[in-house]
């Protein structure tokens, strides 16, 4: 079976039937590879708007020092 026909899920399970150290390996391979891939800025802006949580502050922080710390100056 070679690599073009494979589904995903079949290469999962393919990957678990690695040792440990060949899981480890492959990891490292794969984190490797995406370290060296560079993304157009589009594609990152992308990622980092996926990562974004889109919630309503419940409250707003104070601005007053009084607030945040104790009345001991510290």
């Amino acid at each position: 079976m070679t690599m073009s026909t494979m589904t995903v899920d079949q290469i999962l399970r393919a990957v678990e039937q690695l040792s440990p150290e060949e899981q480890a390996t492959l990891i490292q391979h794969l984190q490797e590879q995406t370290r060296r891939r560079m993304l157009p800025v589009r594609d990152k802006m992308a990622l980092l708007r996926a990562a974004q949580l889109h919630v309503r502050v419940n409250q707003e922080p104070s601005v007053r020092r009084v607030d945040w710390y104790d009345d001991d100056g510290r």
